[in-house]
């Protein structure tokens, strides 16, 4: 190739990309002197000098060729052993036993370790001269390739080397897509694949290929972090039977009390600082930080540290509570019964207890993303953003929304040191006889090892890792400043600084003053007439509608669809087109509606013959059918009742415990 040929190469590429990835484009244009150049060798690009060695151990054309080769033959694959991942609830457990009866049954249907069909993407780890990108095209490895490279100059380079426009052509006529992450921090990488997953759903990222194709150890970590964060990606937003206590909790709220919103609407910036406060190890070297400055700031526990403050002598303003369980209203009788709780407000989300909810005074309630009562029972009010996955996260963002400008942490580890407690040692979690799933551990998981807030490193787990993650994101929405004083992990956006540090000196004794005034500024509702702002009727008669239609979706499936991916294209067609008509249902049961179609797909990708797969699918569409219009029926009753305003509801949702499923 002639450095005509390479110039009008690099001049057809540059268009490719302004037409298909105009932002990569963008920054690519943005890079002026590379610090590294292409290697050119008879007339060809075979590799990219980094000024002490090269890319490649050899030329890249013959190196990358058997790389291919190499791969292929014993690929690196994202995958699961069993379906346990696919978000099991009491509905999904009955339609696994089916499957795992359907198996048996059909001796001939055995299952391969990955899917062999509809393997949803391809983690392509490095892009270099490019020259692997066509024959993975080629060979259809996913329905999405998703190319990561830290060092933007190689695209560059790589326009002289390989023709992208007809590597975006034949992705395309392949029915795949074409993506690129482009930096060096491996934890953005993992956001941006993360959002791509909201994008193009993960029902078939079981299976997926990683290749890497240099070395380097951004991406090495990057690699290693997609293994860790792959439980998280597969977290759905809840199941049925747990949208069904949502529904009905929220609907005990608002039926039974009176109550203030925090909604999103601006408000007047408050310059008294606010603590919140977790149960995290770090709060019990704090604790007589907290109590000298008491009086100068907003005190906010969240969760289990009310009983840990209230025990020290510290009564707090606000009390935050984003569960529902039952311990939770135990634990909230005894710190009554014990302490009482007179002259703290109960922050919290409408999907609390009624039972607990009562046992304050005063409410605050504030909608959460993405649940079902958020979207059905909000009256137009919309979610408070950043406000889960843990307690500690709806305090910090009910505070910035409230107004609050200076907010400190105490006892928000998001993680332990390495032979630290993982909370407080006057948490719940430590007396005798708390009622705890032992499966379920407030000390399990601790397997990532990140950043400490103080430095040196502390070990978190995925639910502590994304909750430190949902702060930084709230930063990025709210216009606040946030001091962390616990001694665990580091959150990107805070500042570090021991509370002995601290010095305020804002004046003492107004915490009354400021939240009665900030309350005045809050949407008030008595019992009941929220619920009046919600047609709860049109969303009953919906359930019947939705009946029929769904009926015709799953009969166009079995005379139409080939396989698992058509049929997951078909259900969001049906979602997104007719949303406004079936939220209500929709939502409901969305959680189950999507994660039984990926336990489906577990079993339906791994058949190896395509009679095999087809008979599966028609299988499992008529047994899909059963279980969703079962939750829809089950979903109008409630409804039903609840535009009836019934002050009890019907006990729905419940099927009986399965025995152990077969295994798929």
């Amino acid at each position: 190739m002639s450095e005509a040929e390479r110039t009008s190469l690099f001049r057809r590429n540059r268009n490719a990309f302004r037409r298909h990835h105009p932002k990569i484009w963008a920054e690519l244009e943005r890079i002026e002197k590379p610090v590294s150049r292409a290697i050119i060798e008879n007339d060809l690009v075979v590799n990219i000098d980094l000024g002490d060695i090269r890319l490649y151990p050899d030329p890249a054309p013959a190196w990358t060729a058997r790389q291919l080769d190499d791969y292929f033959t014993n690929p690196d694959r994202l995958g699961f052993e069993n379906p346990f991942h696919c978000n099991l609830s009491p509905v999904s457990m009955e339609v696994l036993r089916d499957i795992g009866e359907y198996l048996a049954e059909h001796k001939r249907a055995k299952l391969a370790s990955y899917p062999v069909v509809d393997v949803g993407y391809a983690f392509i780890f490095g892009v270099g001269l490019g020259l692997h990108v066509a024959d993975l095209v080629r060979r259809k490895v996913a329905r999405n390739l998703i190319l990561i490279e830290p060092i933007p100059e190689f695209l560059l380079h790589s326009m002289q080397a390989v023709d992208w426009s007809r590597i975006f052509a034949a992705a395309r006529k392949q029915g795949m897509a074409i993506e690129f992450l482009l930096g060096k921090d491996p934890g953005a990488t993992i956001d941006g694949i993360e959002v791509l997953f909201s994008r193009r759903g993960t029902t078939f990222l079981d299976g997926s290929y990683a290749y890497r194709h240099y070395h380097s150890w951004v991406l090495q970590e990057a690699r290693t972090q997609l293994n860790e964060k792959i439980k998280v990606f597969y977290y759905s937003s809840g199941f049925f039977e747990d949208e069904i206590l949502m529904m009905q909790n929220t609907y005990g709220n608002l039926r039974e009390r009176a109550f203030h919103v925090v909604d999103r609407r601006p408000r007047i910036a408050r310059r008294m600082p606010a603590f919140v406060i977790g149960s995290g190890s770090s709060l019990d070297r704090d604790l007589p930080y907290i109590k000298k400055w008491r009086d100068r700031a907003i005190v906010c526990s969240c969760g289990t540290s009310l009983g840990i403050l209230l025990k020290n002598g510290i009564r707090p303003d606000l009390h935050v509570e984003n569960e529902n369980t039952l311990p939770l209203v135990k634990n909230l009788q005894n710190f009554r019964e014990t302490y009482g709780l007179d002259g703290i407000r109960l922050v919290c989300t409408t999907t609390l207890r009624p039972e607990a909810s009562g046992l304050f005074d005063q409410r605050w309630f504030y909608y959460r993303a993405p649940l079902s009562s958020s979207a059905v029972l909000s009256g137009g009010i919309e979610p408070l953003p950043n406000a889960d996955p843990l307690v500690s996260n709806a305090g910090c963002a009910a505070l910035a929304y409230l107004g609050f400008q200076d907010i400190y942490l105490f006892g928000v580890d998001c993680g332990r040191h390495f032979e630290g407690e993982h909370h407080s040692r006057d948490a719940v979690y430590y007396q005798d006889g708390y009622d705890i799933n032992p499966n379920n551990r407030p000390d399990a998981g601790f397997e990532r090892v990140v950043p400490g807030n103080f430095g040196g490193k502390v070990v978190t787990s995925w639910s502590l890792d994304l909750s430190r993650r949902s702060i930084t994101a709230l930063l990025k929405k709210r216009d606040v400043s946030i001091t962390n004083c616990s001694d665990g992990a580091r959150i990107e956006g805070t500042r570090p600084k021991v509370a002995g540090a601290l010095n305020i000196t804002y004046p003492p004794n107004e915490q009354e003053a400021v939240l009665s005034d900030i309350e005045k500024s809050l949407p008030f509702f008595k019992p009941g007439e929220m619920l009046d702002k919600t047609d709860l009727q049109a969303h009953a008669d919906a359930c019947d509608v939705f009946e029929k239609t769904f009926n015709e979706v799953i009969d166009k499936a079995f005379e139409e669809d080939g396989g698992f991916w058509e049929f997951e294209q078909r259900l969001e067609a049906f979602w997104y087109g007719d949303w406004s008509k079936y939220k209500g249902v929709l939502r409901i049961i969305g959680g189950s509606y999507a994660s039984m179609v990926r336990l489906g797909a577990f079993a339906g990708t791994r058949l190896r013959s395509k009679k095999a797969r087809m008979a599966f699918l028609h299988f499992f569409l008529e047994r899909y059918r059963q279980a969703c219009l079962w939750m829809a029926a089950e979903t109008h009753t409630l409804l039903q009742e609840m535009a009836e305003r019934r002050p009890e509801i019907s006990e729905v949702g419940k099927v009986p415990e399965p025995a152990e499923p077969p295994a798929c």
